[in-house]
């Protein structure tokens, strides 16, 4: 039977710790520029692009997340789109 010190579990944590940060920030960064493009569409002058960047805001909020992913793991394959599971 395999016995962790302390100190292993320790820096387990650190090391899950540094990839969670990492993984945040660069949502937080794509999360910006998706928003500022949405923004920018929502308070265009044209009629068509107010319209397109609320129905992505509606699809979006009106549908869980859970079911989101599914939908992209699963459906677009069957649309020719593979996704890997790490990505």
């Amino acid at each position: 039977m395999i016995e962790f010190t302390f100190w292993d579990i320790l820096r387990n944590l650190l090391l899950a710790a540094r990839w969670t940060v990492l993984l945040s920030l660069a949502a937080f960064v794509g999360g910006a520029l998706v928003g500022l493009a949405v923004l920018f569409l929502r308070i265009a002058k044209t009629k068509w692009t107010r319209r397109i960047a609320s129905g992505y805001v509606a699809l979006f909020q009106g549908t869980p997340l859970l079911m989101q992913l599914f939908l992209m793991f699963f459906g677009l394959p069957m649309l020719g789109l593979r996704i890997e599971p790490w990505t």
